[in-house]
């Protein structure tokens, strides 16, 4: 991965969230705080408000997203090619 990709890490709640910055500071993901849209892990349970609140507010540099939940029946559909 690139150190110059721009990374959403979405996390559903606030253990989850409390998980991956643990590891974000101890250096156990591919990718680095810095990394980070907003260089933040963003808690965001709705792809609707990702959308809106975060991706109108970039460049058209390309998002990898990475969703983090707790729930094996959530079902996330893509929500548009943005690109």
């Amino acid at each position: 991965m690139s150190s110059h990709e721009l990374i959403a890490c979405l996390c559903e709640g606030a253990m989850e969230k409390a998980i991956v910055e643990i590891l974000l500071d101890n250096k156990r993901l591919i990718f680095e705080r810095e990394q980070l849209l907003e260089e933040e892990v963003l808690r965001c349970r709705s792809a609707k408000n990702f959308e809106r609140d975060h991706l109108n507010k970039t460049t058209n540099e390309k998002i990898t997203v990475y969703r983090i939940l707790d729930s094996k029946k959530e079902n996330f559909s893509q929500v548009h090619n943005l690109v």
